[in-house]
C-alpha cells in the first residue's frame, strides 16, 4: 500500500518526534487503564460491604398486615427460589433503651444469630465487644456502638427496655458492634424470644432479610415473590441512592480519563503538523509524480492511526501490568467507622483493554486531520520550493 510505505518512512525519519508522540498515547493510556481499575476496585469494595450488610431482598408483611403470619412456609418457598443463601426472618420494633438517667430510642431487631450471621457478618466481622450468639440464652441484647455509646454503656451493664403496650423488660448487654452504617449501629439485637416476650407477641415476624448469591438477580427474586402476595422489595427499590451515586462518579471520572486522552492526541497533532512542515519539499514531489489530494491525506491520516495503535497498545500493556502489581501489593485503608480494613483493589476489566486503544487510535486519526488537509492542499510548485 503507497501510503503505508509513505507513513513508514515518515515515521522512521522522525524517530525522536515519533517517540514522544507515542509516548504521550501509551501515558494516557496507560494513566486510563490503571485509574479505570482503581475505580472499579473502589465500587467492587463499596458494593461488597453494601451487599453483606444489606438486605439483597427485604419481605415485608402484606398490604393492611403488621406482621408476617405462618413465616416457616414462606421461608421454605424462599428458599426454593435459584440463587438463595441465606434467609434470616426478624422481629423487629421501635423500644426505648434507659441507662441510669440516659435514655435513646432504637429499633429493637429479635433475630437468631446464625441466620443473621449469614445474611451481614456482623456476628464474625463487626463485633468490637462480647459475642452476637450470647443473645441466644437469657434476656441479653448485643447494641450498636452508636448507642453504647449515647447510654454510656459497657459489656455487662444492665438497660432497661420499655415501649407503650410493650413488656418492661431488664437486659443484659452482652455484646457491641460496629459497622460503620448508621442504620445498624442504630440498633439493637435480642433474640426472637425476647423480642415475642417484649412484644407480647406469638411465632410472627415483621421482615425476612434474603441474600443471593448474585445480587443483581435481585429484581427478579422480589418479583417472584411478590407473587405470593407480600411486599418484597429489591435493594435497588431499598437504596436507589447507591447506584445513583455510582452512577455520577462513574460519569465524572470517564469523562477526566477522556480529557486524559484529548490532551494526548494534541501531541500527535503536533508531531503531525511538524511533519508537514518537514516534508514539504517530499510532499511537493510526490504531487509532481502524479500523488492526488486524497492519497497524500491518506498518508498523513495513517500515520497518525499508526502512531495512535502503537501507543494505544503499549499503554493498554503497560496499564495493566501496573494495575496487577498494584493489586498484588494488596493496600488496606482502616477506618474508626469499621473495625475492618478495607482493601485498596485494581481491578481491570478486560473491555477496557481494547475500548482505551482503539479510543486513542480514533482521536490520533481525528487530531491528523487538519495537518492531512494541510498537506493535501499544498500548491506542488510552492512545495517544490519549500
Amino acid at each position: 500500500m503507497f501510503e503505508l510505505v509513505v507513513a513508514e518512512k515518515h515515521i522512521k525519519s522522525r524517530r525522536r518526534q515519533t517517540a514522544l508522540a507515542v509516548g504521550a498515547v501509551c501515558l494516557a493510556v496507560a494513566v486510563t487503564v490503571i485509574m479505570r481499575s482503581l475505580q472499579n476496585g473502589i465500587e467492587a469494595s463499596f458494593f461488597g460491604i453494601i451487599f453483606e450488610l444489606a438486605p439483597h431482598v427485604l419481605v415485608l408483611p402484606k398490604e393492611g398486615e403488621d406482621y408476617i403470619y405462618l413465616y416457616r412456609t414462606l421461608v421454605d418457598i424462599i428458599w426454593t427460589i435459584p440463587g438463595v443463601v441465606a434467609v434470616a426472618p426478624g422481629l423487629d420494633t421501635p423500644a426505648s433503651l434507659s441507662f441510669e438517667n440516659r435514655i435513646e430510642n432504637v429499633v429493637l431487631m429479635g433475630v437468631v444469630p446464625e441466620e443473621l450471621n449469614r445474611v451481614s457478618g456482623i456476628g464474625d466481622k463487626y463485633m468490637i465487644e462480647g459475642d452476637l450468639d450470647s443473645i441466644q440464652t437469657g434476656r441479653r441484647v448485643v447494641l450498636g456502638d452508636e448507642v453504647a455509646d449515647r447510654l454510656k454503656v459497657k459489656v455487662g451493664d444492665t438497660v432497661a427496655v420499655s415501649f407503650p403496650d410493650a413488656t418492661p423488660l431488664s437486659l443484659v448487654v452482652s455484646g457491641i458492634f460496629r459497622t460503620g452504617v448508621a442504620g445498624w449501629d442504630e440498633s439493637a439485637f435480642v433474640s426472637h424470644p425476647t423480642a415475642r416476650e417484649f412484644l407480647g407477641r406469638g411465632t410472627v415476624m415483621t421482615s425476612i432479610s434474603v441474600h443471593l448469591s448474585d445480587p443483581y438477580e435481585a429484581d427478579a427474586a422480589a418479583e417472584e415473590i411478590s407473587t405470593l402476595g407480600y411486599d418484597a422489595r429489591s435493594w435497588r427499590e431499598l437504596f436507589p441512592e447507591f447506584e445513583e451515586t455510582m452512577a455520577f462518579r462513574d460519569l465524572t471520572n470517564n469523562l477526566i480519563l477522556a480529557l486524559v486522552l484529548l490532551i494526548s492526541a494534541f501531541g500527535v497533532a503536533n508531531v503531525m503538523n511538524m511533519v508537514v512542515l518537514d516534508k514539504t519539499k517530499s510532499i511537493g514531489m510526490l504531487m509532481a509524480m502524479g500523488a492526488s489530494p486524497s492519497e497524500i491525506r491518506r498518508i498523513f491520516l495513517v500515520e497518525s492511526g499508526v502512531l495512535g495503535l502503537a501507543g494505544g497498545i503499549a499503554g493498554a500493556v503497560f496499564g495493566y501490568g501496573i494495575s496487577v502489581y498494584l493489586h498484588s501489593l494488596g493496600f488496606a485503608f482502616e477506618f474508626e467507622q469499621i473495625p475492618r480494613p478495607i482493601l485498596l483493589q485494581f481491578i481491570v476489566d478486560p473491555m477496557d483493554l481494547l475500548i482505551f486503544p482503539v479510543l486513542a487510535i480514533g482521536l490520533s486519526i481525528a487530531a491528523g486531520v487538519y495537518p492531512a488537509h494541510k498537506a493535501s492542499h499544498l500548491d506542488p510548485v510552492v512545495a517544490l520550493r519549500g
